[in-house]
């Protein structure tokens, strides 16, 4: 009894230290690359203009970072993380899968690497850091009440999944497909043609992710990299200087995102008890 309850322990120190090991890891890539980002220095702009993005992506992508780490090394949070750590999945492997479409196998290598370790940093997570509790709303004196799922909930959330899902998918096959003048709005915003196929592909796992029953917690990376799209599809309207008719667009669509997630019945927002 006694050798299990040291090998019970041993095991989840290890798994303690691998978990600040690999998070440390990621946080002082992602922190000192905010920096970068922001600071916009050569070494990231050179590395931006190869790959054909815009310059001002950067600081997007800074900003982003900045609040992830401050996340990511924060106590508690658990559904938060799980944001985080779906965007820099989304943005490491968006790095790979860029150097590999210009050419340049070997500098997808170091991205494909923090990949992994992102994954591991993920998995690794000790309970108070990985598993969500359900949603709350305060009532009254201060009480706090489980989001239910009444009739009324459950069709404002059927509606405003029902246009989530139709925007991802069929803005994720027109992505894919690539048709003349979703080009020219993509080139109009200084970005890559093949990105498009990159944000096609995330759009439609997305859409699956958001519609199938069940996987909370996939659905939180499905409602991050929606909310990531949008925001950035409305910064980057904005830092070319497009006018507001522009946001609207993807600020209304954001507004849609943020009400579907937060009116999800249980079995689609949180996790089954154990």
């Amino acid at each position: 009894m006694k050798e299990n309850k040291d090998i019970r322990f041993t095991s989840s120190r290890i798994r303690l230290i691998a978990y600040w090991v690999t998070t440390g890891i990621i946080a002082l890539e992602t922190g000192v690359g905010s920096v970068w980002d922001i600071m916009k220095i050569p070494f990231v702009r050179t590395i931006l203009e190869q790959l054909g993005y815009p310059s001002y992506m950067l600081t997007i992508m800074g900003v982003w970072k900045a609040l992830g780490v401050v996340i990511l090394l924060a106590p508690r949070f658990p559904r938060l993380k799980e944001w985080v750590y779906a965007g820099l999945v989304f943005v490491y492997s968006g790095a790979a899968a860029s150097h590999l479409v210009i050419g340049h196998g070997a500098d997808a290598v170091g991205p494909v690497i923090f990949v992994c370790l992102t994954i591991a940093s993920w998995a690794l997570r000790p309970p108070a850091r990985r598993d969500f509790a359900p949603l709350v709303i305060r009532g009254e004196q201060g009480a706090s009440t489980i989001i239910t799922s009444s009739r009324g909930n459950r069709i404002a959330y059927w509606v405003t999944t029902a246009l989530v899902v139709f925007q991802l998918g069929s803005g994720g096959i027109g992505d894919i497909l690539r048709p003349s003048y979703l080009l020219e709005g993509m080139t109009h915003l200084g970005y890559p043609v093949y990105f498009c196929v990159i944000l096609g592909v995330w759009k439609v796992l997305g859409a699956l992710a958001i519609l199938i029953p069940r996987y909370p917690r996939l659905k939180e990376w499905a409602y991050a990299g929606t909310i990531f799209d949008l925001t950035g599809a409305a910064a980057s309207h904005f830092a070319i200087g497009d006018g507001a008719g522009k946001l609207v667009f993807p600020l209304l669509f954001t507004g849609i995102t943020i009400a579907s997630w937060a009116l999800r019945p249980p079995a689609r927002r949180d996790l089954a008890q154990r």
